[in-house]
């Protein structure tokens, strides 16, 4: 027998499972989350959805509340456009925003670090870690991610820019006082139709300026 086969018969078995399992990018596919808000001051929590759908280096982000609240911008970083969809006075408007200063809002959250604590645990069916986020300002937060994905777009998620893991289950309070609360329900690698980025035919496109303009 070749003695060198049998050695890496023999010993293969005892190699194998330190081989890690390799990231994969989240290129397209769609991740629900449910959510929770708890407005300042007030003892009343809103439920709702939070749908993050993805197709390379198109997002569009929805917040869809309970109590008929719904909110969706749509990301297009190849061609440096941001819509805002809302409506108002019974009219529909997809507004344009400024994509530079779509990114500057991101900015503040830039050279957050992350530290690890805890056993591995599991929410909704998805193995998660345990981490601490520390932003550059002293500020801190827990997470609950998932190692097999990754944004493929820095700007998926604007609490954790350029993040190399896939967040499952994070809170935090936003500028109004605001506590949101994320936790995923499903992660869907699925394909998706590029008419899920484009701009609903019964939506008005306007400018930023000019919906300013409307809620004087």
């Amino acid at each position: 027998m070749n003695y060198k086969s049998f050695f890496i018969i023999a010993f293969l078995p005892l190699f194998t499972p330190c081989i890690a399992k390799a990231q994969k990018p989240f290129v397209e596919g769609e991740i629900v989350y449910k959510v929770t808000l708890n407005p300042p001051g007030s003892d009343k929590s809103y439920a709702g959805t939070y749908t993050v759908t993805v197709k390379g280096k198109n997002v569009k982000k929805e917040l869809k509340m309970e109590n008929g609240y719904d909110d969706v911008i749509i990301f297009k970083e190849g061609d440096q456009i941001v819509y805002s969809l809302k409506e108002a006075s019974g009219k529909k408007y997809a507004i344009q925003l400024d994509f530079n200063d779509y990114l500057n809002r991101e900015r503040k959250y830039n050279g957050f670090s992350i530290k690890e604590y805890g056993k591995e645990e599991d929410v909704n069916g998805i193995s998660v870690k345990k981490a601490l986020i520390t932003y550059l300002d002293g500020k801190s937060e827990d997470i609950y991610y998932n190692t097999e994905w990754y944004p493929v777009d820095a700007t998926m998620y604007n609490r954790f820019p350029n993040i190399k893991v896939l967040p499952v289950q994070y809170e935090y309070t936003d500028d109004s006082g605001m506590i949101m609360n994320f936790k995923a329900e499903k992660i869907s690698p699925v394909p998706i139709e590029n008419a899920a980025f484009r701009i609903p035919t019964d939506y008005k496109i306007i400018t930023y300026s000019e919906y300013k303009q409307m809620n004087k």
